[in-house]
């Protein structure tokens, strides 16, 4: 495999020589070739936006397969005969929905937090 942008004579040699350092130092020869991020490229925010995105589309798949009216005006009725009304909103932006932690999902209402298995029930009301 030759090594480009050199003159044809200085080739081998400097091959050759990259090898005999690589075995000096012990290192391998794809070492020498890591990729570097650049986090300055134009473009970069569009992936960050991507998956912003697609976190608040699996948070709202997650609502509507629970029945749950995130971002609307509901009544809750807590076990204990406890009653709010206000926004029901989550109490923290969720990265990892997991499904076996569902019932510890912790919920706002009205600035009143409770988790999900707290809930006997949420109707809304707009």
């Amino acid at each position: 495999m030759p090594v480009t942008g050199l003159p044809k004579k200085c080739q081998l040699p400097t091959l050759l020589w990259i090898v005999r350092l690589c075995r000096i130092t012990e290192t391998p020869l794809a070492m020498n070739r890591q990729r570097v991020f650049n986090f300055g490229a134009p473009g970069s925010e569009a992936g960050y936006a991507k998956w912003l995105t697609g976190r608040q589309v699996a948070v709202q798949e997650m609502a509507r397969r629970m029945n749950l009216p995130l971002g609307h005006q509901v009544e809750v009725w807590l076990f204990g005969g406890i009653r709010l009304r206000g926004k029901l909103r989550l109490q923290q932006e969720i990265l990892f929905i997991e499904e076996e932690g569902v019932r510890h999902l912790e919920l706002v209402v009205d600035q009143v937090k409770f988790t999900y298995r707290e809930m006997e029930s949420c109707v809304r009301l707009d």
